[in-house]
């Protein structure tokens, strides 16, 4: 009987370079893209904490920045202010003042 293993690649990169920043790819808000052609690149990947919050597998820059945006009006009208910034899923289920920021992993540069 043979065994079969499936991997999710691009969640598995994003997850990667959390783990080579010393963060949880769970916990964690990170991208992995190319921010020097312009927003429309298509992202490398994407962190299973920003797939949690909506943001799809393969988007490009510009959806990832937009949808960032919508999370935090969401939550912007929710509490009726935003003041703590946070990368970290668990952080923003705590406080609902948190607004929501993501990393961008570019050739050992993390890029707010």
């Amino acid at each position: 009987m043979s065994t079969y293993v499936a991997i999710d690649l691009k969640s598995f990169y994003a997850s990667v370079e959390c783990v080579a920043l010393g963060q949880d790819p769970l916990d964690f808000n990170l991208v992995v893209a190319d921010n020097r052609r312009s927003d429309k690149t298509i992202c490398l990947a994407v962190s299973p904490a920003l797939k949690q919050l909506g943001v799809s597998g393969r988007p490009r820059l510009y959806e990832v920045k937009q949808k960032v945006q919508d999370l935090n009006y969401q939550r912007y009208r929710q509490v009726g202010r935003l003041y703590a910034k946070s990368p970290y899923l668990h952080v923003l289920k705590k406080n609902p003042r948190a607004k929501l920021i993501f990393k961008l992993y570019l050739h050992g540069c993390n890029i707010i």
